[in-house]
């Protein structure tokens, strides 16, 4: 466009391309993109592109690029999409202090945080182990801020407590899921945290949960299988193969690309 037709990229251009580098994970091109940007001046006149920068410097991995252009933008330029891309950044690359720290620097900057921003924070909070920080930020989304959980809001917290052993926290938390939004991912969330604490009480409430909702997939009975033997149950766990042959459950086997 640029070089055979002579035709000038708009600032729509820039936004409709960012997305696609951002998906194969070019950083050379995002960088491309961005002094192109810069240049022509679109970053100083529409923050849509600053935060596309920002999320695309993310997704290609380069997390440092994108909080020096997040820094670099003016408090009174920023909004909420801008804070949001920089959280889910820090989420996305394991820097689960820092996506805490700069939601707090957002409310103090007097922004409110939308259902986006919550989960890009308790993402960061389930895989970092920050389950009093989650907590506080999923009762502060329901209580102070009035947004309705969904299901990935939900799938977050059983997640991050079932992570550190707060099994039956988790339990309770997954049936207070309103029924109209529950599925068995979270049950499967739940059974694989039983499996990996050793939890084998709970495992069958779970496993029964699950066979509720859907008996075909073979994983489920796996890791139940897994959770009686490691028990030295090995009669239920025969009992539960069998049970999974009769019933033709598949389980897709793993690949590797090594």
């Amino acid at each position: 466009m640029v070089v055979c037709e002579g035709i000038k990229p708009t600032e729509i251009t820039i936004l409709a391309i960012l997305p696609a580098i951002s998906n194969m994970g070019e950083l050379k091109s995002c960088s491309l993109i961005h002094g192109y940007a810069e240049k022509r001046g679109f970053n100083a006149f529409d923050i849509r592109v600053a935060n596309s920068i920002i999320d695309c410097y993310s997704k290609c991995g380069c997390i440092a690029s994108a909080l020096k252009y997040f820094e670099d933008i003016s408090v009174e330029r920023k909004n909420l999409v801008s804070w949001t891309s920089i959280i889910s950044g820090f989420a996305m690359h394991g820097m689960w202090k820092e996506a805490v720290e700069y939601f707090e620097r957002m409310e103090k900057a007097g922004l409110k945080p939308n259902r986006v921003t919550f989960l890009s924070v308790l993402n960061a909070c389930s895989h970092g182990g920050l389950v009093d920080e989650g907590l506080r930020c999923f009762y502060k989304m329901v209580n102070e801020h009035g947004v309705l959980p969904d299901i990935k809001h939900y799938g977050c917290v059983v997640d991050m407590l079932g992570r550190t052993g707060r099994l039956d926290e988790a339990e309770k938390m997954a049936l207070e899921i309103p029924s109209e939004i529950v599925n068995v991912v979270i049950w499967r969330t739940l059974l694989g945290a039983c499996s990996f604490h050793g939890n084998v009480e709970m495992g069958e409430r779970v496993t029964r949960k699950i066979m509720e909702m859907e008996r075909g997939y073979g994983g489920d009975y796996v890791l139940m299988y897994n959770i009686f033997a490691g028990a030295g149950r090995y009669e239920d766990a025969e009992r539960l193969r069998k049970l999974m042959n009769k019933r033709n459950a598949f389980k897709l086997p793993g690949n590797s690309l090594v």
